[in-house]
């Protein structure tokens, strides 16, 4: 028997937990602050254990790593370094799903001395991401061709049939989490050029993304890509972008959050009673109700602009009164959103990953590679988001249990022995990647895709 030690119980654990238990040879540990949430997890599975456990705290988590053959940590980018480090003590190989923090990448010449595996970004974006872009650019390279351009969106939003708000989103995990996340400044090659954004600008200037069966989509840059150029082995690409996906009007909403000052994390002193006494202290001064006042917001196109219409229908206009407890203006909108925009029973999230590559092949001909994957899942612990982030790390780790990756040091699925088995773990567990090619000019020209499943 194997221990899998699993840190943390948070939305995306099921998938994983059920992945794990599927297999004989393995015992699993699941710990974490939320004991009754493990308990349900594991549903009295008898090669199953929860604990209630403080990762935080090196006393509580040292000794199970000890007793573990490798570490699953779903918990907080902030709390894996700490991970790591006992993991390197103890020799125990770590999975996660985060980004590579610079604590994470430092401990990477250690690692490699120790011969331990430290692997990050397993999981949807970053991990699908990654072996889906890496299989096509291996490929081009094996024919002897070029990689010009590489655009890759990655998004969970609402399926069609449960995008039933004006604001086209429902929260899967915490709205200020989504808020903080798009904080990392970003940085993608456009013609050659580097771009560099920060938050807000990232939002100004929304890629269209066309989904055949599903319509139009809005892409915003997502983190800084080119630190993705050497693992992808692109060093010379002419244009480079991430985004994230949602449904159009998403990033100018945001951006007018950002404007009127409802995305500031900072606690402060709060005398406003209601949601629309919230939203007159952020708005311009002058005469007039508070529709009035946002139309001399930039950006706002009149009283039936789409982001008047989300915070009416979002109450911000209302004089319903704010819960106590919230001190900042991130707080309050967070709190709102949360209660509002949430999957209700019987709703279905959708899961969208794109990348449109242009390639030059030896002989010079140009082509356009398109790789698509939609998934849909049922709302909750079985989400299409919860699977598609959890997989691939259960994928690595059966992989790294049964020494199929003699890799070691702080790494992401981009090597072989990852990439071609990951993806054929995830189409054995019915994710269907869609890929087609076509022939371009130098003008352009357009790839046609079927359309996506149904579930």
């Amino acid at each position: 028997m194997k221990t899998v030690l699993v840190l943390g119980t948070g939305f995306v654990a099921k998938p994983l937990v059920d992945d794990l238990l599927a297999l004989p040879d393995v015992r699993l540990h699941l710990d974490g602050l939320d004991l009754e949430r493990a308990r349900r997890l594991i549903n009295g599975h008898s090669r199953a254990r929860a604990l209630e456990l403080d990762a935080s705290e090196p006393s509580q988590v040292s000794p199970e790593i000890r007793s573990a053959d490798i570490v699953v940590s779903l918990l907080p980018a902030s709390q894996h370094a700490a991970i790591a480090r006992s993991c390197l003590e103890h020799r125990v190989p770590l999975v996660t799903t985060s980004y590579i923090s610079d604590e994470m990448r430092s401990l990477d010449a250690e690692a490699r001395s120790r011969g331990v595996l430290l692997l990050n970004e397993t999981g949807l974006d970053p991990g699908i991401d990654h072996v889906t872009a890496v299989r096509v650019i291996r490929r081009v390279e094996r024919e002897g061709g070029s990689i010009e351009s590489l655009a890759s969106s990655c998004g969970a939003i609402p399926a069609p049939d449960s995008n039933t708000n004006p604001w086209g989103y429902k929260f899967a995990w915490s709205p200020r989490g989504v808020v903080l996340a798009a904080r990392n400044p970003v940085r993608y090659l456009d013609g050659g050029t580097i771009v560099e954004k920060t938050f807000p600008a990232l939002f100004d200037s929304p890629r269209a993304v066309q989904i055949e069966g599903i319509g139009r989509l809005e892409a915003y840059p997502n983190r800084d890509c080119l630190r993705y150029r050497e693992p992808y082995g692109i060093d010379g690409i002419a244009d480079f972008f991430r985004g994230t996906l949602r449904y159009p009007g998403w990033s100018r909403t945001w951006h007018t959050l950002f404007d009127l000052g409802l995305l500031d994390p900072e606690p402060g002193q709060r005398s406003e009673k209601t949601y629309a006494e919230f939203l007159s202290r952020h708005l311009p001064p002058g005469p007039g109700g508070l529709i009035e006042r946002l139309c001399r917001l930039p950006g706002i196109e009149g009283e039936d602009d789409e982001t008047i219409s989300r915070l009416e229908w979002a109450g911000f206009l209302s004089d319903r009164p704010i819960p106590p407890g919230a001190s900042s203006p991130l707080d309050v909108l967070s709190e709102r959103l949360q209660r509002v925009l949430r999957y209700r029973a019987g709703e279905r999230d959708m899961v969208v990953l794109q990348h449109e590559f242009r390639v030059r092949s030896a002989a010079g001909a140009r082509r356009r590679i398109l790789v698509r994957l939609v998934a849909f899942g049922c709302a909750g612990d079985d989400s299409a988001l919860a699977r598609t982030v959890s997989i691939p790390a259960a994928i690595a780790c059966r992989l790294i249990l049964d020494g199929r990756v003699p890799l070691a040091g702080v790494r992401i699925p981009v090597e072989r022995e990852l990439v071609s088995p990951i993806l054929l773990g995830l189409e054995r567990r019915g994710f269907h990647f869609e890929e087609r090619e076509e022939e371009i000019s130098e003008s352009g020209g357009g790839v046609s895709m079927p359309s996506p499943p149904s579930r």
